[in-house]
């Protein structure tokens, strides 16, 4: 089962846990596949089922929708390669306000050929799962790149078993799943006793939900 850090592991002794059932939209990386959207719908589910997932092409952008609409947060993964970036770019709109480990999906190399890849599609995080001797190729997540290789634009990847098998993909290795830290991020003042407020900026993806049986 994931591990998941209780509100007593992280919070001050005789504080409140927060309540984040004002939050009405929960941003993060995309496309449908990744391990964020799996973090992300597992966090909505324990804290505020009313609200939506949102993906994007790069946690960037997911972070200038969040800054934009109050009842939103930012969800990020800590490997994301720049994320101390966009702490700091949003230091006057948005603050930390939780964090927590889940496991990844079961992280694979995969190739659309059945053989050892020549080049591999990688988002920058997960790289050091390829052997050195396989040149990169850089993409926005691990669903882009089982996109990019099925595509052929690259004749491996690093990827999640789920994207693996949405793209019938060869798995030539299984790494497993990862232990990972997630991040939330808000508004510096959440409006919590207000009425909800629902933006049109951002259509709702059409998501699928997930299944962790493999990274148990």
């Amino acid at each position: 089962m994931d591990a998941h850090l209780e509100a007593s592991d992280y919070l001050a002794k005789g504080t409140a846990p927060l309540s984040f059932d004002w939050v009405r939209q929960v941003h993060t990386l995309g496309p449908t596949g990744t391990n964020c959207e799996r973090a992300a719908l597992t966090w909505v589910k324990r804290h505020c089922q009313n609200a939506e997932v949102f993906l994007h092409p790069t946690m960037e952008i997911a972070a200038e929708a969040v800054a934009k609409c109050r009842k939103s947060v930012l969800l990020s993964v800590v490997a994301y390669p720049h994320l101390h970036s966009i702490i700091y770019e949003h230091i006057g709109q948005l603050k930390l306000m939780d964090v927590f480990i889940m496991n990844t999906d079961n992280m694979v190399l995969a190739s659309s050929t059945g053989k050892t890849p020549a080049l591999c599609a990688t988002h920058p995080a997960p790289e050091k799962l390829i052997p050195a001797s396989i040149e990169r190729k850089y993409v926005t997540s691990n669903a882009q790149a089982a996109a990019v290789c099925a595509k052929g634009e690259a004749d491996g990847c690093i990827t999640t078993l789920c994207s693996a098998n949405e793209f019938s993909l060869t798995v030539l290795t299984k790494h497993g799943p990862v232990p990972m830290g997630f991040t939330i991020h808000g508004p510096l003042q959440a409006a919590t006793h207000t009425q909800p407020s629902f933006t049109n900026d951002f259509q709702n993806p059409n998501r699928r939900e997930f299944h962790d049986t493999e990274s148990l």
